[in-house]
């Protein structure tokens, strides 16, 4: 019988279904030079070559790799259902998260969840919309929070809360303090926006094409709202950005909302769940949330 651990038949079984090293690296969390170190001792054990690598190709399973391939299902399967019987496997929760969603939304759920269920480490994930949506179908996260105007492409996902976006701008802009701004007067001044070729943009751009607003001047993209606010503060411009990201700012006086006289445009909060996730605990967090959510608007 072949002596190897579950993890190592992990590693391989995530080469095979992610089509590549570094593919499958992304997924476990993992460098890739760990990937390969494991793949070499594998073929050690075995004692032949597990995949034809190719320059430029995804590396293809030998007849050997095959046969390993068939044998790592079957145990890793037995694994899980082992760990499933002992609750082994409801001490670790992945969780991906839009960074403005995990920066805004989601600091009371976690510390809620995490104080009722003191067994569970949290594992978080951030990034842009296309980085969290690739962990996701990667199977490399249990959940994903994500922002959208509605269902969301290549995702089956469900509403939790929705968020009012806020044309947004530093005190001393032209139009800061003027009441009832067309948007045809509105389109005459530079924004800064997400970026635009983003999931994310495309979203903001669709909607304001919805309103009736003009075509915009960009004069710069970002992908972080820290770096949009501070294109705003150095005056490049004005920024349709969640009003909960920005919030503070808006107490304090270091931003402000301009009143343009359009209808409240909304983004709204969505999960998924990787449908092989069989933590128990999964579904209260996503509760946690609804519940912190639900006076939002």
């Amino acid at each position: 019988m072949l002596q190897v651990t579950p993890r190592r038949l992990a590693v391989f079984v995530a080469v095979v279904e992610n089509a590549g090293f570094g593919s499958a690296a992304a997924a476990l969390d993992i460098a890739q030079p760990s990937v390969s170190t494991h793949i070499r001792a594998l073929e050690n054990q075995v004692g032949a070559s597990l995949f034809d690598r190719r320059p430029g190709q995804a590396p293809k399973l030998t007849e050997a790799g095959r046969t390993l391939y068939s044998y790592a299902q079957d145990v890793l399967e037995r694994t899980i259902s082992v760990e499933t019987k002992l609750g082994q496997n409801s001490c670790r929760l992945r969780i991906g998260a839009q960074r403005s969603v995990a920066t805004s939304l989601l600091r009371k759920p976690l510390e809620a969840f995490a104080a009722e269920c003191p067994d569970v480490e949290i594992i978080a994930r951030t990034g842009t919309f296309e980085e969290v949506q690739s962990l996701f179908m990667k199977g490399a996260v249990d959940v994903v929070f994500v922002f959208s105007s509605d269902e969301v492409p290549g995702m089956e996902t469900s509403p939790l809360g929705r968020y009012r976006l806020a044309f947004v701008a530093p005190p001393e802009h032209p139009l800061a303090g003027q009441t009832q701004i067309a948007p045809e007067t509105l389109a005459q001044y530079p924004f800064v926006s997400a970026a635009r070729d983003s999931y994310f943009g495309r979203t903001l751009f669709q909607l304001l094409e919805k309103a009736g607003v003009p075509p915009l001047t960009i004069r710069s993209q970002a992908e972080e709202i820290s770096v949009l606010r501070e294109m705003m503060l150095a005056g490049m411009g004005i920024c349709l950005a969640l009003r909960r990201s920005v919030q503070k700012d808006l107490i304090s006086g270091t931003l402000v909302e301009l009143d343009v006289d359009l209808d409240p445009m909304y983004l709204r909060l969505r999960y998924a769940q990787n449908l092989r996730a069989t933590l128990p605990q999964l579904g209260r967090l996503v509760d946690l949330v609804r519940q912190a959510e639900a006076q939002v608007s």
